[in-house]
């Protein structure tokens, strides 16, 4: 009888600890019920916490709503990541038109046109909203300008700024009309403060990328964070300056996180420009390639972490930092976890920045290219490793023995002396490359479970450099036309050296007055179009001089500038081009998986599982194993156990089991879906939205749909 008495005991306290257990784990995920912000939350966690859509009856989610904006063009991205505020979803369309839509019907509400005050096209990944009783104010930047418009009406706020707008290229202490400048992931509120980075381009002419704050009522500049210090502050002799050299770049291009207990916001940078050589910006660049937090309310440096010293590989820091709370044996750790290029998971502790992984600084193997000093020194080990790191013959890729004989050739052609390997002249390869490792997706943190999802590349890439005074035909010349050089500067790492363009991503410029007047080509330049920026600093001269190169190839190799004229005491050195290092059919010469899956448990710091992310058709049919594909875009994890992701050039968007990694449920969308989705609740049903817009970097068709999944109603 007492066995029997202290068995049910027994029993009644497990049942109380799981239903407390259940009880805390509700609690978290009631703090994700909402997609109010970009990638959900503040802190980038990227998850919802809405179960309605789980493991046992995900196979039946069919579409429920899409819809068309209708302004699609060849080559034009539609990244967003939509925002769900009440019953009202706002979306970007691929010409970057602001579009309110019902949230449950995927009816139009109201559109805003920013092509009305000049600006159009580009990338938008997502918005950022200020409230305050009846005010809904939402902000989107197009362009040189960032919008605020009433989230009601679509129209302009006319109080905010100069009315309605703030110029991004204002208030960088540099002039204005030379900058080339905007936000292509929205920045955040901290209280009644717009906190802002940017998209700066990767040239020699790039714009700084400093962090501003301005006020949200009125558009009025507050604070500014120099993350190219300025003489006096700190971090200013970590550059080897030269008079008359221009300093851009260290710019936050991938989103923001914020602790709004703490008051601080986290920035993740870019590399200094020029991407890919650094003779003239020699020295550790602070705050190029870092973390750092920051007084929300001042701007002031609380902590910086550098992961990458004087970058020239451009592994920026591709997406806000998630800000995570970990349990260990002496509590609970605020931490936060950066997402690297490299292909690793940099987990700090977000109060000291001390990193709480076994990182060690190693020596890093040196530059050959003239003028340059690549640090002596990296750190490795930095975070939990997601990909593989370097390529060697064992690792070339083997879906056939052909494949494989062709890498192995073509392998012994370029330096490689493992990750840090300097770009060179005879050309490096590097894996993982500027594609990732991680890229902007970000990562998707289950605050129940402490688990972290984020999706991969392992797509090795050729880094050659040339330098900028040569002619085309590779001769060791000086002498080179203006236009060929602003080209080689600001172009060539998109449309290759010699306007060979990347496949169907970046498209050839040989014959480009074939297809474009001078004035059509004038505003592409001026105003961007698809992935491409717009480059408003250019001026009169060197727009003209640029579009003389372009339309007039048959005079480049006449020699009537002295390029030392413009490069000052220093040679400058492009890259070739985006190049990845492929097999003889153009799949990756790496052994696959080339695009991956992870599901990683921040308990233990270990890789739960691994799954290949996506499949190429034509392998496939010759029986080949899913090697998955190249990925853009991000996962999302839920409550109900699964993961979101779209991504892949195969157009599918899919449903994984949280726990396993197993494909539960798949959907082929009319376009490619290379965005983060959103998952929200309207009138008691659950839906999961992405855009579907095609056109990125994978050479996809373009489209133009958004389309919103849930249950049958029935």
């Amino acid at each position: 009888m007492l066995r029997t008495i202290n068995s049910i005991i027994a029993f009644i306290c497990l049942v109380a600890i799981f239903s407390c257990s259940q009880e805390n784990n509700s609690s978290k995920a009631k703090d994700y019920q909402t997609w109010e912000h970009y990638r959900a939350s503040k802190t980038a966690a990227q998850f919802s916490g809405l179960d309605q859509i789980n493991k046992e009856n995900v196979h039946l989610l069919e579409p429920a709503w899409t819809f068309h904006t209708g302004d699609s063009k060849e080559r034009t991205p539609m990244e967003c990541n939509p925002m769900i505020i009440g019953d009202i979803m706002y979306v970007s369309s691929p010409q970057l038109d602001l579009i309110a839509l019902d949230a449950e019907k995927g009816e139009e509400l109201w559109r805003f046109d920013p092509e009305l005050y000049g600006q159009s096209g580009g990338v938008n990944r997502g918005f950022f909203h200020y409230k305050e009783g009846n005010d809904l104010r939402i902000f989107m930047a197009v362009g040189q300008y960032l919008f605020a418009i009433d989230g009601h009406s679509g129209e302009l706020v006319a109080e905010f700024g100069e009315a309605g707008k703030l110029d991004l290229r204002k208030n960088l202490g540099v002039d204005p009309e030379s900058l080339s400048i905007s936000l292509s992931t929205p920045g955040l509120v901290f209280q009644d403060l717009i906190i802002i980075g940017s998209a700066t381009g990767e040239g020699y002419d790039a714009s700084p990328g400093h962090i501003r704050a301005y006020n949200a009522k009125t558009g009025e500049f507050k604070w500014i964070f120099h993350t190219i210090p300025k003489e006096g502050e700190f971090g200013h002799d970590t550059w080897r300056w030269q008079e008359g050299e221009n300093y851009g770049g260290a710019n936050n291009w991938g989103g923001l996180s914020l602790d709004e207990d703490q008051g601080w916001v986290y920035v993740s940078t870019g590399s200094p420009a020029y991407d890919f050589y650094g003779g003239n910006r020699l020295g550790e660049n602070l705050f190029g390639n870092a973390i750092v937090a920051l007084d929300a309310a001042t701007g002031e440096r609380k902590w910086h972490y550098q992961a990458v010293t004087h970058d020239i590989w451009d592994y920026d820091l591709p997406c806000a930092a998630t800000l995570v709370d970990l349990p260990t044996e002496n509590g609970i750790v605020k931490a936060l976890v950066q997402p690297t290029k490299m292909g690793e998971l940099i987990i700090l502790d977000r109060i000291t920045g001390k990193s709480l992984m076994d990182m060690e600084v190693r020596n890093a193997p040196p530059s050959y290219v003239p003028g340059e000093v690549a640090h002596p020194t990296q750190k490795f080990n930095q975070g939990i490793t997601v990909v593989r790191q370097g390529l060697d013959s064992a690792t070339l890729t083997n879906i056939s023995a052909e494949a494989n004989a062709y890498a192995k050739n073509e392998f012994k052609k370029y330096r490689n002396e493992g990750l840090y390997t300097p770009p060179s002249l005879e050309g490096t390869l590097t894996n993982p490359a500027t594609r990732g490792g991680m890229i902007w997706g970000g990562a998707s943190y289950d605050p129940d479970n402490q688990m972290l999802y984020v999706n991969a590349n392992e797509i090795p890439m050729i880094l050659q450099l040339r330098n900028i005074s040569e002619n085309q035909d590779g001769s060791g010349s000086i002498g080179v036309l203006p236009g060929r050089s602003t080209y080689l500067s600001n172009c060539s790492n998109c449309h290759g050296a010699d306007l060979e363009g990347l496949t169907d991503a970046f498209p050839p410029l040989k014959d480009i007055k074939a297809r474009h007047s001078r004035e059509s080509l004038a505003k592409i330049i001026t105003q961007g179009n698809g992935l491409m920026p717009a480059f408003q600093g250019f001026n009169k001269e060197k727009l003209n001089a640029l579009m003389d190169y372009l339309l007039e190839i048959e005079t480049v190799s006449d020699p009537i500038h002295d390029i030392k004229e413009e490069a000052g005491a220093t040679d400058r050195y492009v890259l070739q081009g985006f190049r990845l290092f492929t097999d003889e059919e153009g799949f990756p010469a790496s052994k696959p998986p080339w695009g991956t899956l992870n599901a990683i448990d921040l308990k233990t710091n270990t890789i739960k599982w691994k799954v290949p992310l996506g499949e190429y058709p034509k392998l496939k049919e010759r029986g080949v194993p899913a090697t998955g594909t190249q990925n853009f875009g991000g996962c999302v994890a839920t409550a109900g156990g699964l993961v979101f992701m779209g991504g892949t050039p195969d157009e599918m968007f899919r449903a994984f089991d949280a726990s396993t990694g197993e494909i539960l449920w798949e959907y082929k969308l009319p376009f490619g879906g290379y965005a983060v989705p959103a998952v929200y609740e309207v009138g008691g049903r659950q839906y999961v939205v992405i855009a579907a817009g095609g056109a990125n970097r994978l050479g996809t068709p373009a489209g133009d749909a958004y389309v919103a999944f849930a249950l049958p109603e029935k």
